[in-house]
């Protein structure tokens, strides 16, 4: 079997808790809480949810994978970055169902001493089109775009 025709697979489970609430966990024990809806407070009205929404977290995976890459690819060009953070917002219609997202920003703010542009730009535009698996996945569906800011440690 040729190196192409290789697969990996991912496995994850999802238990139901209560009312909107579920919890993910992989087989490494990690888990995230997901809940879909504003419950009712003890005292009446609403209490904010128990966990990130479903959506969110995609979007939230977009981010930290493409984030990941662009440390990895900028850490190889020996670039001193010092931190960095990525916002990811996402259009998708209000009304209807199924309501995916046709339009993703993510959002790179970079920092770091000395940091060339020209790297910062590479490592951008290649995490988020060619090493990051979630970016590659939603690209099918939604138009991703992306942009930078760079400032000095």
């Amino acid at each position: 079997m040729s190196a192409e025709a290789e697969t990996t697979e991912s496995k994850v489970a999802v238990k139901w808790v209560d009312s909107d609430l579920f919890v993910g966990s992989d087989h490494d024990g990690h888990s995230v809480v997901f809940d879909s809806h504003m419950p009712e407070s003890p005292g009446g009205g609403k209490a904010a949810p128990r966990g990130i929404g479903p959506m969110n977290a995609l979007l939230t995976s977009l981010g930290a994978c493409s984030g990941m890459e662009v440390v990895a690819i900028l850490q190889k060009r020996k670039q001193k970055l010092g931190s960095l953070k990525v916002e990811v917002s996402g259009k998708r219609n209000k009304y209807g169902y199924p309501k995916p997202f046709s339009e993703i920003h993510v959002k790179y703010l970079l920092a770091g001493q000395g940091l060339e542009e020209k790297y910062v730009d590479e490592a951008v535009n290649d995490a988020t089109t060619k090493y990051c698996s979630v970016a590659t996945t939603i690209n099918a569906r939604a138009k991703i775009t992306f942009s930078y800011e760079i400032s000095p440690a």
